[in-house]
């Protein structure tokens, strides 16, 4: 009998708790009323299919053979601001699939294949010259000179640089890049891809809504435009970020987007490349010449050539070995 009792109490002080105890009042965070529609851990389409559709999404209209179209969670104009949003998010963080280099773009490349060319040729052919060759030797022989005199009143004697006409010719026949060696023909290719890139980049897609190439998908589109695969450790580098900077007066990366800061039309103009490299080699050396070995750069090869796409890359100009220090 006590046993029960025992039970009995035990069941009472049971029955008067459920009745004190109160549901839990459900809280939810900002987050999560902010979800109208719950999550999918599957997609019913392909994100192939997303990609290459999301830009055409729109919301439905009578015009369209609808007898009538309602708006029951948001009023029609909310409606469409937030398919807005969704698709400029989702443009941000997408490749353009089937973006295609177009004949612009190929035209401008082929005519810079063939500038580059006739430069190297151009440089090769005056360093082989008798005159220029008694020329360096006797600037080999008058050792009275300090060390950086002669890179001084180089940079004080030469003309203008953004004034030259004529890069293949700045008087006697000397060209504009007669000094340039491996770093500074890969620093000026380096300079004419990323320009161009992000020019015919706004070209091609055509959309205002894509502003620039995103850091993210910087692989995908200059391997599609140039064939190639852009390795930053071939330029000494970690990051294309610190590529970038090797190349600052043509190419940033500013908000996650590739971006240049030249005002000038450079793809009206190649030999503008040539005249930034130039101004370039000659700061880098001014620096080295005072003592700053920060100032040296480490570039290999494929820093010219590139790494392939595919299979060997036939279009890209070749490389050329650094002069021997006299």
């Amino acid at each position: 009998e006590a046993k029960e009792e025992a039970k009995e109490e035990e069941k009472e002080d049971m029955d008067v708790d459920d009745e004190g105890d109160e549901p839990p009042t459900v809280e939810l965070t900002d987050e999560e009323k902010a979800v109208w529609f719950a999550p999918r851990t599957t997609s019913d389409v392909t994100e192939h299919a997303i990609a290459k559709e999301f830009a055409n999404f729109s919301l439905p209209k009578k015009s369209e053979g609808f007898e009538d179209v309602k708006f029951l969670w948001a009023k029609e104009s909310v409606a469409k601001e937030y398919l807005r949003q969704k698709i400029l998010e989702k443009k941000k963080s997408t490749k353009v699939e089937d973006l295609k280099p177009s004949q612009w773009f190929q035209d401008k490349f082929a005519e810079w294949k063939k500038l580059f060319a006739e430069w190297q040729k151009k440089q090769e052919e005056f360093k082989a010259s008798p005159a220029q060759k008694a020329k360096e030797a006797k600037a080999k022989a008058n050792t009275e000179k300090k060390d950086g005199e002669d890179s001084e009143e180089e940079a004080a004697a030469a003309p203008d640089l953004f004034s030259i006409q004529d890069v293949c010719d700045i008087g006697d026949g000397e060209p504009l890049f007669k000094s340039f060696d491996l770093i500074d023909w890969a620093s000026l290719q380096l300079r004419f891809e990323l320009y161009m890139l992000q020019v015919a980049f706004s070209k091609d897609v055509n959309d205002p809504d894509r502003p620039g190439i995103p850091e993210a998908h910087f692989n995908f589109y200059y391997t599609r435009y140039f064939a190639k695969y852009l390795s930053p450790v071939s330029f000494g580098c970690k990051t294309l970020e610190e590529v970038c900077k090797l190349v600052k007066d043509t190419a940033a990366l500013k908000d996650g987007l590739l971006t240049t800061p030249l005002t000038v039309q450079a793809e009206d103009q190649l030999s503008y490349f040539v005249k930034l490299s130039e101004e370039q080699r000659r700061e880098r050396q001014r620096r080295i010449d005072a003592g700053d070995e920060t100032a040296r750069l480490h570039f290999q090869p494929a820093a010219l050539s590139g790494v392939p796409a595919g299979g060997a890359n036939k279009s890209a100009p070749k490389a050329q070995a650094a002069p021997k220090a006299a």
